[in-house]
């Protein structure tokens, strides 16, 4: 083991022990010597919550307790965006704490091996395979000796959790999203050594959520089309908190979802219905609402032009459609029962 042992903490540096670019700064590290398990774990724990902020529970391997432990993080961060690579001894624990400030986050593994296992499945990732999972979700994960990847993490809100509902994305390299995004994190990784302004750390942090995003969209169109009904309920609710908005759309409800109209259009039909179908539905419905509440007011007019009906006239074949009457017609019946 090296002679600085024992070390942990974080810190801006050149290249490690395990030959990482020297471009990178060092995020941070870990050298916890052979000693009492309790204290090398109480050391392990306390450290990881330097960087590794989605990560509990770490626990060490019986070797790394008998060998000693050691990790190394290079990278760096652009605003909300880290990008590193990862070298570490043995290590399992659980990633996630559940609640909406874990992040979106990617392996791309390089040596080794990295496991996940969540309440229904167990994923293995090998060498030349990207994961992308949100860890808000908790995964026990393991680590083998020697084990490097790079990892990038993303805020939850800058992408689209849904696309990861059903547990974690794996994708290899010959994937060409894959290939491009690993492209880019090399480029980067290569001129980590410039003074990188801070509009510059924006367009970084931009562009590499952008190729995340098409990993995302390209790998997760399968998985999206058999949980259709996720996905459905998902674009109901961001319908119904849009009624009011002209511009409501399939590409705006696609857009939002952070998947493709095509996409979006695949899982309504399998439901016999579209997205505009509900749509024109949702406004009637709280067009006839108004009717109800307001029945001594009301203009036919006013409510075909709030709920973005063509004119009246359209307005009034929806609503019998749906209603079997017209709108004059159920005025008249809720009048005459009122008298009554």
């Amino acid at each position: 083991m090296p002679s600085e042992f024992p070390k942990v903490g974080t810190g801006e540096g050149g290249a490690g022990e395990y030959g990482v670019s020297h471009h990178s700064h060092l995020l941070a590290s870990a050298r916890i010597p052979p000693g009492p398990a309790p204290e090398m774990q109480r050391l392990a724990r306390a450290w990881s919550s330097n960087i590794l902020n989605h990560v509990t529970d770490l626990t060490l391997s019986p070797q790394s307790l008998w060998r000693g432990f050691r990790f190394d993080a290079h990278g760096q961060r652009f605003n909300d965006v880290v990008h590193a690579e990862h070298r570490s001894g043995a290590v399992s624990g659980t990633s996630g704490n559940g609640d909406e400030s874990d992040p979106v986050v990617v392996h791309y593994v390089l040596s080794g091996q990295v496991q996940f296992e969540g309440e229904n499945s167990k994923i293995t990732i090998n060498p030349g395979e990207m994961c992308v999972r949100d860890s808000r979700k908790r995964w026990r994960f393991w680590y083998d000796p020697g084990t490097a990847y790079r990892w990038v993490t993303v805020p939850r809100s800058r992408v689209s959790p849904l696309q990861l509902s059903g547990g974690p994305l794996v994708a290899t390299r010959s994937n060409p999203e894959v290939k491009l995004l690993i492209a880019y994190l090399e480029m980067v990784n290569d001129h980590a050594s410039s003074v990188i302004s801070m509009s510059g750390k924006a367009a970084v942090a931009d562009a590499t959520i952008g190729l995340l995003r098409g990993v995302i969209s390209a790998n997760a169109a399968q998985g999206i089309t058999d949980r259709g009904d996720v996905l459905v309920i998902a674009a109901k609710k961001v319908i119904d908190e849009n009624l009011e908005e002209r511009d409501l759309s399939p590409l705006m409800v696609a857009q939002i979802l952070g998947v493709s109209t095509r996409t979006l259009h695949r899982c309504f039909t399998a439901g016999d219905d579209s997205v505009m179908s509900y749509v024109r539905r949702r406004r009637t419905e709280e067009a006839q609402r108004e009717i109800i509440e307001s029945s001594a007011t009301v203009s036919f007019g006013e409510l075909a032009a709030k709920w973005h009906f063509s004119d009246a006239s359209h307005f009034t074949r929806t609503f019998k459609k749906m209603y079997g009457t017209t709108p004059t017609a159920y005025l008249e019946k809720l009048r005459s029962a009122a008298h009554r």
